[in-house]
């Protein structure tokens, strides 16, 4: 697939087409361009003197200033497009921009610094890209919602501060964080599991979270997966109640985070950001199929990790059951 900036010929029919009283909606369609796309570029190349009035001579020659007002963005102008059509595969992943260095130095014997990417999706932006979208980010600030005395109770219910040391420390497979993601109107739900050394994730449907059906989703995982389940720490949620039942079924011991600390389960919260990223809050589970989110989940296994040495969760995985 090529990628393009607006040129000279697209701003001169954004300007007719405005004039002519058309919606920029309408305007994107014709010209294949996102809605939000032409929107950021009359803003950005609509001086305040104009009072709104758009003009394509303006504009262009604002974006070429633009795009040479640094010497330090020549690097980026010289980018292949065989190259930019792989920054754009995997920033469609939300792999992070030194995550793609490492895989063009390692494997395709080609310098790209992270910060020249950088500069290439900062230029995108500025000439109406939404490459930056795709930019991981640190999840938002977790919103602390406590309570005295609301904490809720858990029959047998095995603190984290009993977990062997060694999950901590990452080296050793089979210690995994779990939670679940709402649907809308919290009709729809899914279980993720994401082990804390390989980064492998398993994301599983559940039409509720009630605890039978976390734990027969739990069946469903060891019957579908190489998984070794040596402990397993969940948030305080009712739907974690059966977690006897759950040890029985997987063999890991199970182990439950402090209240409101979601820190205890810092890789499964970046996990879950990076699942809302393919369906955004509002989506409806029971609309999306099995292999969709079969897809999401082999895609987050196979995207490169700057935690792992830039290998993906499936080859490391693949090396610990090869060498078994």
């Amino acid at each position: 697939m090529a990628y393009r900036h607006l040129n000279a010929n697209d701003r001169f029919y954004i300007e007719q087409r405005l004039s002519e009283g058309d919606s920029l909606t309408s305007i994107a369609a014709s010209l294949g361009f996102s809605a939000s796309t032409l929107s950021r570029e009359v803003k950005r190349h609509t001086p305040p003197d104009f009072k709104g009035i758009y003009c394509h001579s303006l504009a262009t020659r604002l974006a070429k200033e633009k795009r040479t007002k640094s010497k330090s963005g020549l690097a980026f102008q010289k980018i292949s497009e065989e190259v930019k059509n792989l920054i754009h595969e995997r920033l469609s992943t939300h792999t992070s921009p030194d995550v793609i260095s490492q895989e063009l130095i390692r494997e395709h014997d080609t310098q790209i610094s992270e910060s020249t990417i950088y500069r290439y999706i900062n230029d995108d932006k500025d000439n109406g890209g939404d490459l930056f979208k795709s930019l991981p980010h640190s999840g938002k600030p977790y919103k602390k919602k406590a309570k005295n005395g609301d904490k809720t109770k858990i029959p047998n219910r095995v603190g984290i501060e009993q977990r062997p040391s060694i999950a901590n420390e990452k080296t050793e497979f089979g210690h995994f964080e779990i939670d679940t993601i709402v649907g809308r109107d919290h009709k729809s739900f899914l279980l993720t599991i994401v082990d804390k050394a390989n980064k492998m994730c398993c994301i599983r449907k559940m039409p509720n979270k009630q605890a039978e059906t976390v734990i027969k989703t739990f069946a469903n995982v060891v019957n579908s997966t190489f998984f070794e389940f040596k402990t397993i720490t969940s948030d305080n949620g009712t739907e974690f109640s059966g977690h006897e039942a759950i040890s029985q079924i997987t063999g890991g011991d199970f182990y439950f985070a402090r209240p409101y600390r979601s820190c205890d389960r810092g890789l499964n919260e970046h996990t879950n950001g990076l699942i809302r990223r393919f369906f955004p809050k509002g989506t409806d589970f029971n609309e999306v199929t099995e292999e969709e989110i079969a897809k999401i989940e082999h895609t987050l296994n196979t995207r490169r990790r700057a935690s792992l040495d830039y290998r993906s969760p499936n080859n490391v995985f693949l090396e610990h059951l090869m060498a078994a």
